[in-house]
């Protein structure tokens, strides 16, 4: 009855968006920040989905680490210093409660031919939320594919790794993810490209400029018709592209090919795709990666991270605002 009331009360502060229904998917870069955001926030997100990405902390706030343990599998991820640090950010209060993870749900892909974030290290996620009690974990690692987003039919050829990162694998990925993240999905449908709206990434960064945080000026929040409506009850997934995803890389194909926005019309789920941008210098990106290894200084895994604080201020403005 208290976690009923509880409930009750959130979504009369928040509105019509359901609070314990927050979820994150990320592929690559964006897969080891969305990993990255659950553990911090964990006592307000429900589930992820991982398409190629590692445990959290894998870089260690070393950039060879990024490449010769978490991405290339050249040296192994030194799992036992990445599960320690975890538990000593939680108990420091700098990452939400590690137990809050038992509840969540996770859904995990790697291709088999993926040369830049090997299965090994992915697998090496599941080991670690399986040691921090995470049960409920579906996966795929058996499908013929490069360092891809898959999809259905859109995109490159799917043992092709380049521009735009998205390919046709006779393969749902977003349906496999969402279907595991949330209950009772229906079929999706065709979504509405004027039902998308862009947001000022600037108005969630406390000050700083957006090119200070390697982020791009707009985020892009697709609101399904129904939940266009105060009293449909609707969910939220925030997904994070990877790196050279970012919309002056390759436009809005990420926003509008990968298929959350097909699945979100039919199942009042809004989707929030937050945007990385490509930097040179202050910080050095040239990728447009989201922050995973400290190119914005060691905090970037917890709570106080710059990019984490944005995002958990856009998401917040989102729940209260639509």
């Amino acid at each position: 009855m208290r976690e009923i009331c509880f409930v009750l009360l959130l979504s009369l502060i928040y509105g019509h968006i359901d609070p314990l229904s927050i979820t994150l998917s990320g592929f690559s870069s964006g897969a080891f920040f969305a990993t990255q955001y659950q553990f911090a926030y964990s006592a307000s997100v429900s589930g992820v989905a991982i398409f190629a990405g590692g445990p959290y902390y894998c870089a260690q706030t070393q950039g060879t680490n990024a490449f010769l343990s978490c991405m290339y599998a050249i040296n192994p991820v030194d799992m036992p210093a990445l599960e320690n640090y975890a538990r000593r950010a939680s108990e420091a209060a700098d990452i939400d409660p590690l137990l809050n993870l038992q509840n969540h749900r996770v859904f995990m892909f790697s291709g088999i031919q993926d040369a830049t974030v090997k299965s090994t290290v992915v697998r090496s996620l599941e080991s670690m939320y399986r040691t921090f009690g995470v049960v409920n974990i579906e996966s795929n690692f058996n499908l013929i594919a490069a360092h891809t987003f898959p999809t259905i039919n859109y995109g490159n050829t799917c043992t092709f790794s380049f521009t735009p990162y998205i390919s046709k694998c006779e393969y749902d990925g977003s349906g496999e993810a969402l279907n595991t993240l949330y209950d009772n999905l229906k079929e999706p449908v065709p979504f509405i490209e004027d039902n998308l709206v862009g947001l000022d990434q600037s108005a969630f960064t406390e000050g700083r400029s957006t090119a200070a945080l390697s982020l791009g000026p707009e985020a892009y929040l697709y609101i399904p018709t129904a939940c266009k409506n105060p009293e449909t009850v609707c969910k939220l997934h925030v997904v994070f592209h990877g790196c050279q995803q970012y919309k002056n890389a390759i436009g809005m194909q990420f926003v509008l090919g990968t298929g959350f926005n097909d699945w979100a019309e039919a199942n009042d789920i809004f989707v929030l795709y937050p945007q990385a941008a490509a930097s040179t210098s202050n910080p050095i990106n040239p990728n447009g990666c989201w922050d995973w290894w400290g190119y914005l200084g060691p905090n970037y895994a917890i709570k106080s991270g710059y990019q984490m604080k944005t995002i958990f201020n856009m998401i917040q403005h989102v729940i209260a605002t639509y």
